[in-house]
């Protein structure tokens, strides 16, 4: 971005607090990244509670990562997404047909539902996304491809069990991050002073954060009837927030799937007249 290309910058720390998204976007952050490190600047990872599947990914260009104990990562695979409806229209009695000159023809069909040599592509597609991946953390780590595939196969580990595999280099927070930075760019740390490049939030953003602090705090003292009831609604509000991720983020994604429980998803303000019928409909 326009903060990289600045001249007084001597050393990267990418920061990564992330179950995945989009194979897509994953790859254009890496390559952010990696035109850093074809500038000179030494680049250091710091996760967080959470660097998963495409938050590895964007990981691997790292010249040292660090971890703590608890860190969720790995979940290295990708999977892909093709929503069709020929069973649910089936139910109500709607039908879909044609006539096609090739297999492919009218692919993908959401109504009809997809055709067996598309499938084979898509996965022929996902695959191919796997193997990208896994050669990405074996040039990175200095495993085989082999060993990237054994430790792969989209499970998650902790932060203690990825350093064993290697996957990781140090336990260490985003200040100690921040001070290997330095050394490699040959600073002293003491004196070294980060910069952060990520985009702050608006005032709006501020205050109505802030909002929605006061109203948690004060949900926390409700009797335990409402407390049951609230959490309920953030169950199915997190169903909804997951669904539109995976619905909007492209039909091959990088994300952790088992780690929904590390990262809350807020619903958006246009969920709550559907959270509200949902809750009706299941006697919620």
């Amino acid at each position: 971005g326009a903060g990289l290309a600045s001249k007084f910058l001597k050393a990267l720390v990418v920061r990564v607090d992330s179950p995945g998204g989009s194979v897509l976007a994953s790859e254009r952050i890496r390559q952010s990244i990696l035109e850093a490190k074809r500038r000179g600047l030494p680049v250091v990872v710091s996760m967080g509670g959470l660097a998963a599947s495409g938050g590895y990914w964007v990981s691997t260009p790292g010249d040292v990562i660090f971890a703590e104990p608890n860190t969720i990562t790995g979940s290295i695979g990708i999977f892909g997404i093709l929503p069709t409806f020929e069973n649910a229209l089936a139910k109500i009695g709607v039908t879909a047909d044609g006539v096609r000159t090739t297999p492919l023809s009218g692919q993908p069909d959401l109504f009809a539902g997809t055709t067996p040599v598309l499938d084979a592509i898509l996965q022929a597609g996902i695959e191919n996304g796997y193997r990208q991946f896994i050669g990405r953390v074996a040039q990175s780590r200095r495993m085989t491809p082999a060993r990237v595939d054994q430790i792969g196969q989209g499970r998650v580990w902790d932060g203690g069990t990825a350093r064993q595999l290697g996957l990781v280099d140090r336990f260490g927070t985003l200040s100690d991050a921040v001070a290997e930075a330095a050394k490699r760019a040959k600073l002293d740390p003491a004196k070294a002073r980060a910069v952060y490049l990520e985009k702050q939030p608006g005032w709006a953003a501020q205050l109505a954060q802030s909002l929605a602090d006061q109203e948690e705090d004060q949900a926390g003292g409700g009797d335990v009837f409402a407390r049951v009831a609230g959490d309920r609604r953030a169950l199915l509000g997190r169903a909804l927030g997951d669904v539109r991720r995976l619905a909007s983020a492209g039909s091959v994604q990088a994300r952790c799937l088992e780690c929904g429980g590390f990262g809350p998803v807020a619903p958006a303000a246009g969920d709550a007249r559907l959270l509200d019928l949902l809750l009706a409909r299941i006697g919620w």
